[in-house]
């Protein structure tokens, strides 16, 4: 837990700093829009640690919104799917291996199935946009910090029923079903055009999570799994915004006239 006290605070700091720093020119926010961003969202993430030992690099699309104030301040919530085909933890399933070297369906006959990471997140965040173009001071760069909450495991695709080795109850016991408590940062480009027309965000994103193995204990490795784990990924974040301007018209008339 401290470990996690530790990261929020990287996550969080950056942004107080930057914006007391900003604070001495808050004039130049005054024509910034009030703006709500539906959001349509890809990340490709590259795990690091103990979390690359058991999947590869992966990916994420999500969904959710964001809203941002006139003075530039943005709140924002999402959810993700993360799915990944890399499965690095490739020792799980050695017991399983018949001496033909393949595991055996009903038949006799070797398995087809799949292996795959798939799980999910969840994010409320907040930030800041430091814009620098007066012509457009809702662009600039976006700089946002979050917590949520993240779970993943192995999947164990079958093609076909005939595998009870892997089948729904057996599985539980190498799929390392895992979910926790995260932490995210987020440094990039906000980009809202005066024509309304392409909206975007691109960047950084560094996640960090503490998990447990929910099943508790590995079949493969025939012992008890109990410890939290430090998670941790960076990733390349795209989001594509479909913007609704919350100005009212006098507002709107006063800026761009």
């Amino acid at each position: 837990m401290r470990k996690l006290q530790k990261l929020l605070c990287i996550v969080f700091f950056p942004i107080i700093g930057l914006s007391s720093i900003s604070a001495q020119a808050t004039d130049k926010y005054l024509f910034s829009n009030k703006i709500f961003n539906l959001q349509f969202l890809y990340n490709y993430h590259v795990p690091s640690g103990n979390y690359a030992n058991t999947f590869g690099n992966y990916s994420g699309v999500g969904f959710g919104g964001m809203l941002k104030t006139k003075k530039n301040w943005t709140f924002s919530g999402e959810g993700n799917f993360l799915f990944g085909n890399e499965i690095r933890a490739t020792g799980i399933l050695d017991q399983l291996v018949s001496s033909g070297g393949f595991i055996s369906s009903t038949s006799g006959n070797p398995g087809n199935y799949m292996v795959n990471m798939r799980g999910f997140s969840f994010y409320l965040q907040g930030g800041r946009v430091f814009a620098w173009n007066k012509k457009n001071m809702n662009s600039g760069i976006l700089l946002k910090g979050g917590i949520g909450f993240i779970q993943h495991k192995i999947g164990f695709n079958l093609k076909e029923n005939n595998m009870p080795q892997l089948d729904e109850n057996y599985a539980k016991g190498y799929d390392r079903l895992s979910n926790g408590f995260s932490v995210n940062q987020f440094i990039g480009y906000n980009h809202q055009s005066i024509n309304r027309l392409i909206n975007f965000y691109i960047g950084l994103e560094f996640m960090m999570a503490q998990t447990v193995n929910r099943r508790g204990f590995n079949y493969d490795e025939m012992k008890f799994d109990l410890g939290n784990k430090l998670d941790q990924s960076v990733s390349v974040r795209f989001g594509w915004m479909i913007p609704i301007y919350l100005n009212t018209k006098e507002e709107n008339e006063f800026q761009f006239r």
